[in-house]
């Protein structure tokens, strides 16, 4: 039996070593390439065809986010899955809208990641249970709601206090590119592109 071709995208060596193994350890599917950042996966992928893309969400520069729009560019037949920490209702639907075959939540890899590459290989969707629980509680919740997360919001209240990235990480007990990674997101979804332009939004919108 042929293996699926993987190429697997992220920035923790040991923890990408363990997803590795524990892709391998089905007998239908292979590592064939990793890396690091988005950027050099897309140098990759641009010399190489694989059947499936096993992307973290975070990564240093170009995000998950990213990575994905130029991939289906440049692989239309690709099956991706999305590894993330973010449990937020509003980047999983962002993800999800994406076209993304598969959402894994990284607390829950082991049956998640094994159960979503058996699922869209048949050709299927994976959301695992709670990523489908999540989606279900946010339904009834106002598009304007649910612009800013609860995160999110807490946040720019953070930032409205002079909070470095830094000093917002430790008080939250995040690290300190989640917080760049939901700064990027904020800023997108406000539309704006300066923290004196968001406080300006916030303000308007009334989170301040």
């Amino acid at each position: 039996m042929e293996r699926k071709s993987v190429i697997l995208v992220d920035d923790h060596p040991i923890l990408a070593t363990g997803i590795k193994n524990m892709i391998e350890s089905l007998d239908q599917y292979k590592v064939d390439a990793s890396a690091t950042s988005a950027e050099t996966a897309l140098e990759i992928m641009a010399k190489n065809i694989f059947d499936i893309l096993v992307a973290d969400y975070e990564l240093p520069g170009m995000n998950g986010l990213e990575l994905i729009r130029e991939v289906k560019k440049m692989q239309t037949g690709i099956k991706i899955i999305v590894l993330s920490m973010h449990d937020d209702p509003s980047v999983i639907k962002e993800i999800i809208k994406e076209g993304v075959d598969g959402y894994v939540l990284k607390k829950d890899t082991h049956h998640s990641l094994l159960s979503a590459l058996e699922r869209v290989e048949r050709g299927k969707r994976y959301l695992s249970d709670e990523v489908s629980e999540i989606l279900m509680q946010n339904m009834d919740e106002s598009e304007e709601s649910q612009l800013l997360t609860p995160r999110e919001t807490e946040i720019v209240k953070l930032i409205a206090e002079d909070y470095s990235n830094k000093e917002i990480a430790e008080k939250l007990f995040i690290s300190e590119r989640t917080v760049e990674t939901h700064r990027k997101n904020i800023l997108r979804k406000t539309g704006t592109s300066s923290a004196i332009g968001l406080l300006k939004w916030a303000r308007e919108h009334g989170v301040l």
